[in-house]
């Protein structure tokens, strides 16, 4: 009988598992001392103990990290656990470039340090991979969750099905993958020549490999339960929504020709569901349409 998990407050599940190699699991961190411990204590606390951890620290003033990840090596002798200090900031492709070459599993595991994994994330991943070995990337939904003065506010996302039907070019309409809630085959996202470190590619730049590997031919496959909590809060970079606008068009124009085939194809998906407008209001797309046409 498993622990009751006192973060997710439910008994972690058992998953049918086929072994594989070790997860790396890759931690970038740039002023971020006040969540990553409980980021590792997550990792700790996973039912799949096939991993190990790198931390990159992207030459952020002292707030603690270092210790923090010394102090959890020292806890956990049985793993490796390898702290990276950069001397000059690179940006988090950068931090994720540096961990990924000093990885020595087959797969990659990307955890922001302001973000959690229920106890059970790795052993499903591994499940996932274990039954489809032609899959590069497994990902899954996340829990947004914020921390406020009220207790704990929570939002749970699924993914959509017509996101995954329609895989890859969904992906054209928004990034609704998280890098905390992904696993890659380390081989794949050496091929794809890793993180792309243009300035104007920060912040946005797991959005950019998604891209690059499925161009490149690369499984996805998708599972849509929540294993992930993503943590809101104002330090996020994702939370200045004007400068997410502008990496936005500057990926769109990096990948023009994918973004244009990409929602030409989805266009045309949307004129051939008009007929059923009437019938059914659960696509999202079908109630935009009537929406539209009603007015």
């Amino acid at each position: 009988m498993c622990p009751l998990d006192p973060l997710y407050g439910e008994s972690p599940k058992s998953y049918s598992v086929i072994m594989i190699s070790m997860f790396s699991i890759i931690i970038p961190s740039y002023r971020m001392g006040k969540f990553i411990g409980a980021a590792l204590d997550s990792v700790a606390a996973q039912t799949c103990a096939d991993w190990e951890v790198i931390v990159v620290e992207d030459c952020g003033p002292e707030d603690g990290t270092e210790k923090i990840v010394i102090d959890f090596a020292a806890r956990h002798p049985q793993h490796r656990v390898e702290f990276i200090r950069h001397e000059k900031n690179t940006g988090v492709s950068g931090a994720r470039n540096t961990a990924i070459a000093a990885a020595s599993g087959d797969f990659v595991a990307f955890l922001d340090p302001d973000d959690l994994w229920n106890p059970t994330y790795l052993e499903r991943i591994a499940s996932e991979f274990g039954a489809n070995p032609d899959a590069a990337v497994v990902t899954s939904p996340v829990e947004a969750f914020r921390e406020t003065s009220n207790g704990l506010f929570l939002d749970p996302i699924q993914f959509e099905p017509w996101q995954i039907r329609q895989f890859p070019a969904s992906l054209a309409l928004s990034n609704f993958m998280q890098p905390s809630a992904t696993v890659v085959r380390r081989s794949a996202v050496l091929e794809a020549g890793g993180f792309d470190t243009h300035p104007d590619i920060q912040h946005i730049e797991d959005y950019d490999l998604w891209i690059r590997l499925a161009l490149a031919g690369n499984g996805f496959r998708f599972i849509n339960e929540n294993h992930t909590r993503y943590r809101k809060h104002e330090a996020a970079a994702t939370s200045n929504t004007l400068r997410m606008r502008e990496l936005h068009e500057f990926l769109v124009q990096k990948h023009s020709g994918f973004f244009i085939n990409s929602q030409r194809q989805m266009m045309h998906l949307l004129i051939m569901e008009t007929s059923k407008v009437k019938h059914s209001l659960k696509h999202p797309f079908n109630a935009l349409l009537k929406r539209i046409i009603s007015k």
